[in-house]
């Protein structure tokens, strides 16, 4: 039963830590985006494919849900542009004038900074990194919060850490 809350528990919070503050999004066609973020989309990320284009309302982390109903697809404001490359995803917020307002950044399977490894050894001595992922988010006037996801094993047994860049481990 302590497993099953235990399991519960993380699968949760681990949700929660990639969850956007968005509550609704409207998806668009091409021609529904003012061409100047088009035009910023290529410049500001040009080895990226473009996966989605999506509107957010004005103000998309002040919304609740009553606000997210009155939504109007005919005049946006908040672009939100889901992007890949090779080896990332990202998500990317741009106003209705081409301005980058933040990005949203998830790397897979790379490897950890020393800092990182040095730290989880120290304090799970015997145990093997299996999975990495980063998560960083960047905000309006250079704000940024980064994250390593990690997973680590020993005798069958995993544990899921959470560190920030510097190798602290995040509860």
């Amino acid at each position: 039963m302590k497993k099953s809350v235990l399991i519960l528990t993380l699968l949760a919070w681990g949700l929660q830590s990639f969850a956007q503050e968005v509550i609704y999004t409207a998806t668009l066609k091409k021609e529904q985006v003012p061409p100047v973020v088009l035009k910023a989309i290529e410049v500001d990320f040009p080895d990226y494919i473009v996966d989605a284009l999506d509107a957010v309302p004005e103000g998309y982390d002040l919304v609740n849900v009553e606000e997210a109903a009155k939504f109007d697809s005919e005049n946006l404001s908040n672009y939100q542009i889901t992007i890949s490359s090779k080896d990332q995803n990202m998500v990317a917020y741009y106003d209705e004038d081409g301005n980058l307002l933040s990005t949203v950044e998830y790397l897979k399977n790379i490897e950890p900074p020393v800092e990182i490894t040095r730290s989880l050894a120290s304090t799970y001595p015997g145990w093997k990194l299996s999975k990495t992922s980063f998560h960083m988010a960047k905000y309006q006037h250079g704000k940024t919060k980064e994250q390593y996801n990690l997973v680590l094993t020993k005798d069958g047994k995993k544990k899921h850490i959470h560190t920030d860049m510097n190798g602290h481990i995040l509860k």
